[in-house]
Parts: C-alpha cells; sequence; structure tokens
C-alpha cells in the first residue's frame, strides 16, 4: 500500500577486464513538508544500491536560485555507505522561524561520490587497487512555511469513471486543483463497499496554485466501474501513511 515517489535511477557501467556495474536509485527524493511550527519538518529518503560494490557518498545541503531555503535545513549523516544490494537512509530536518514570509522555501541536496578501494585482479591473477566511480547528482526539493490544511484546498472535479479502453481495469479521470500556497504529493487508494481495498496510484506532485490538472488513474484490479465507491488521497513521509483527502464515488 505503501508507496515511495520520484525515483531516480542512476546507472553506471565500467569496463575492467569484464563489466562491472555500480547502479544506486533514489527513492522517495521530495521534501513538500511543512518548514516552520514546534518541530519543523521532517522526511526520509532512501538511497538504493543496486550494483555489486559498495559505495559512498557526501551529502550536502546547498541553496537554490529559487527562494532560497537551505539555511533551514539539515541532513543526515552527512556520509553514507551502502552495501551492495542494500538501502541507506538519509534523513532530512528542517527548522525554519515562524516570522518569516509563508510560502514555499527550496534547496538542494547534492549526493557527492566517495571512492572506495576495490580490489580487482588481472589476467595474471595478480591482485590490483581500484577505487570505484560515480557520478554527483544535485536533487532540487522544497519544502513550506505556514499552515495549510490540505484535505481544505485540494479539489478534484470533474470525475469520470469507466473502463480501461487499453486493457485490464478502470481508470478515473478528473481535475486537480490546489488552491494552496504549498506543492504536495500524493497517491490515490481505491475502495469498494465495506472498505474492500482494490490497489492504489501514484497521482504525482501537485504544485502550489495550481488548477484543473488533468489526471488519469488506472486500478487493474477493479473489474467494473460501479465497483469504485471511494478514493483516498494519501501521502507516505517517512513511511507513515497520512490521508490527504477522501473522495466519494457517487
Amino acid at each position: 500500500m505503501f508507496r515511495k515517489y520520484k525515483k531516480i535511477i542512476v546507472t553506471v557501467l565500467f569496463v575492467l577486464g569484464s563489466v562491472a556495474s555500480y547502479a544506486f536509485r533514489l527513492d522517495n527524493i521530495v521534501f513538500n513538508e511543512r518548514m516552520d511550527g514546534d518541530n519543523g519538518g521532517y522526511r526520509e529518503s532512501y538511497l538504493v544500491n543496486e550494483g555489486l560494490n559498495k559505495v559512498r557518498y557526501k551529502i550536502s545541503v546547498l541553496p537554490s536560485e529559487k527562494r532560497d531555503g537551505s539555511k533551514y535545513v539539515e541532513v543526515f549523516p552527512k556520509v553514507i555507505t551502502v552495501d551492495p544490494q542494500s538501502v541507506g537512509t538519509v534523513k532530512i530536518y528542517a527548522k525554519a522561524p515562524g516570522n518569516i514570509e509563508k510560502g514555499e522555501y527550496n534547496f538542494k541536496l547534492q549526493f557527492k561520490p566517495v571512492a572506495i578501494p576495490v580490489v580487482a585482479e588481472k589476467k595474471d591473477g595478480k591482485l590490483s587497487g581500484n577505487s570505484n566511480m560515480a557520478i554527483s547528482p544535485v536533487i532540487e526539493m522544497k519544502g513550506y512555511v505556514g499552515e495549510v490544511d490540505f484535505s481544505k484546498v485540494i479539489r478534484f472535479e470533474d470525475i469520470k469513471v469507466g473502463k480501461n479502453p487499453k486493457g485490464k481495469g478502470i481508470t478515473v479521470s478528473g481535475k486537480l486543483s490546489n488552491d494552496s500556497f504549498a506543492g504536495i504529493e500524493f497517491g490515490a487508494e481505491a475502495y469498494g463497499s465495506n472498505e474492500f481495498f482494490f490497489g492504489s496510484a501514484y497521482v504525482d506532485d501537485l504544485g502550489a496554485n495550481i488548477q484543473n490538472k488533468s489526471i488519469t488513474l488506472l486500478f487493474k484490479n477493479i473489474k467494473k466501474p460501479g465497483e469504485l465507491k471511494k478514493i483516498v488521497f494519501y501521502r507516505t513521509p517517512s513511511n507513515n501513511r497520512k490521508v490527504v483527502k477522501e473522495i466519494q464515488i457517487k
């Protein structure tokens, strides 16, 4: 049910007599949390190492060219090492003062590779030392200052439910609006009679003050349009499910 958003996939191939793969994926690489208030904002992102070698990155918070909020943001750990076929957790904290202008504030996270010695075998059987390599992604992120009740500012209108013209399941289409000064990302869960759960779909990032954005959701486990009774917009920051809005389907 819980789904991670904003996946960034980076794969780098190196030839060292044979082909070795250094690959990592950044999951849930968004923030979109309130930065002021008593506790500030917190979110976890995940560095997934799908390669054959250990990876290490230095993580830095950089200023944004947009309205900058980098001075309110900290990240832990500053250096992260992830073993092959493993996942590392990046914790992002934000604490802004309550007396600054409300609205969105941006920052960047840079993942700078740190060389790790790797033992490579030559053709003659002797061992030599090498260092793995990687690229250095910089990810733009944002949070906001000020109180927002997303259940009141998110609107889903002109809803149409029909059979999937391309195959199995049904589609739900409509116009999505955000009447607030803060962006948000979320998914959608489909429910039938007696709260029967059919599955979920990713909605996308909905920016601040966006009006009438056309979306189409696909739910493959629903056979007939009439079986759908409710849609729940939800988020899973740091794997904690939060309901954004419930919409009854008539």
